[in-house]
């Protein structure tokens, strides 16, 4: 294992700076509690990261700048942030951060994952009755004419893998009726 030596770490639980003074709480507050950076977490202080909650970044699959408030966002941002560290101190270089929004929840029979977009139609496939033993249903979410969103309940790996693809890839829809109809089908097959 690799150690890193460091002047100084500043760690923040949840979503909001607090406390006074400092450059993290300086510029949180000029920046309605949350620090833009780079693809690389590099905020506008030298040799100042931010990850997690309080980053605002590039979000490239949707050419904007976004804050993502999940713990699968500050686990990756946090290590795109090191990656970054350790390539400018070998003088190379990484890609920029390319992350597809995700969201999941688990509790009692119930587990859903959520990829992408909610913006835009919505069209609802599956069985979501009360009373079904499967509960297997979801959603996707349609703007211009692309699938940019998916959610789930219930899938397998597979298939929670195959609505994040259908996120990430955004394919053409041609027909709302006809992607309510395919359902999961839809995207098992891109």
């Amino acid at each position: 294992m690799e150690k890193i030596w460091v002047g100084k770490i500043i760690a923040r639980a949840g979503t909001r700076c607090s406390g006074r003074g400092g450059i993290i709480h300086d510029e949180a507050e000029k920046n309605s509690t949350r620090k833009e950076t780079d693809g690389f977490f590099k905020t506008s202080i030298p040799d100042v990261y931010a990850v997690g909650d309080v980053a605002t970044f590039p979000l490239k699959l949707y050419n904007e700048i976004r804050r993502v408030e999940h713990v699968d966002h500050a686990r990756k941002s946090a290590e795109q942030a090191v990656k970054a560290i350790f390539a400018s101190e070998q003088g190379t270089s990484i890609d920029e951060y390319d992350y597809l929004p995700y969201f999941y929840s688990r509790a009692f029979d119930l587990s859903w994952q959520f990829y992408g977009d909610n913006v835009g139609e919505t069209v609802l496939f599956g069985d979501s009755s009360p009373t079904s033993a499967t509960h297997k249903f979801g959603s996707y979410w349609i703007k211009d004419g692309k699938v940019i969103g998916a959610f789930l309940e219930s899938g397998t790996p597979e298939e929670n893998k195959a609505i994040a693809k259908v996120a990430r890839v955004q394919p053409q829809v041609d027909s709302l009726d006809q992607l309510a109809t395919e359902g999961l089908s839809f995207a098992t097959k891109i």
